[in-house]
């Protein structure tokens, strides 16, 4: 009996870990995209882009990023959940510190459309995460997809108040520089846990 409990609470724990895991990666994107949002219209702005020309520039971002998207999504289904996510996570690295050094907006405006495909490159396979721990527990896909709303929600909000508070402090490029160290810890987790992560565990037996 002792050895059962054991291999169910070891279940429990796996599929809650793989789920907090899959709500940090989708609340992670929504907090780049709004720490870029806050602080690119107004380094557009100073260098004197109009409300016009700097709203052009993120519907573009985001017509780009969705037309990417399918693609993005069946690479994932090919290749599994974790070398998308792994290869996002240095594309955002690399994406942020760029954003930090960017001066000029002939240089800023094609990296926020480049930050729009990797950020959006995160979505695809962290839901199939959330997905898979759900199902290992037995919790309601609606219930995940609630989930997943809360951590972008999350993200979507912290992101500019946050990124915006450390631009006045100390300068845009402290916000991007954090969020680039962000990124890269959160490789190095994922890369530590792909045995786990891509290793299917069994699911929690039902009525426990």
């Amino acid at each position: 009996m002792s050895r059962r409990l054991a291999v169910l609470v070891g279940a429990w724990l796996a599929a809650l870990l793989l789920i907090l895991g899959a709500l940090w990666l989708m609340l992670l994107p929504a907090l780049l995209f709004g720490v870029v949002a806050v602080l690119v219209p107004l380094e557009l702005g100073d260098a004197g882009w109009s409300a016009a020309a700097i709203a052009a520039v993120f519907i573009g971002a985001a017509t780009v990023a969705m037309v990417v998207a399918p693609l993005l999504g069946r690479f994932s289904d090919r290749r599994g959940r974790l070398l998308p996510l792994r290869m996002a996570l240095v594309a955002a690295v690399f994406v942020t510190a760029a954003l930090a050094l960017a001066d000029r907006p002939a240089f800023l405006v094609p990296i926020v459309v480049l930050g729009a495909i990797v950020f959006g490159a995160f979505w695809a396979p962290a839901m199939a995460l959330l997905s898979d721990g759900a199902e290992r527990i037995g919790l309601a896909q609606g219930l995940a997809f609630g989930l997943m709303n809360a951590a972008w929600g999350g993200g979507n909000a912290v992101g500019p108040s946050l990124g915006g508070a450390l631009a006045d402090a100390a300068g845009d490029a402290l916000p991007y520089a954090l969020t680039a160290f962000v990124c890269a810890l959160t490789f190095l987790a994922v890369t530590r846990g792909r045995r786990f992560l891509g290793t299917p565990l069994a699911r929690v037996p039902e009525g426990t």
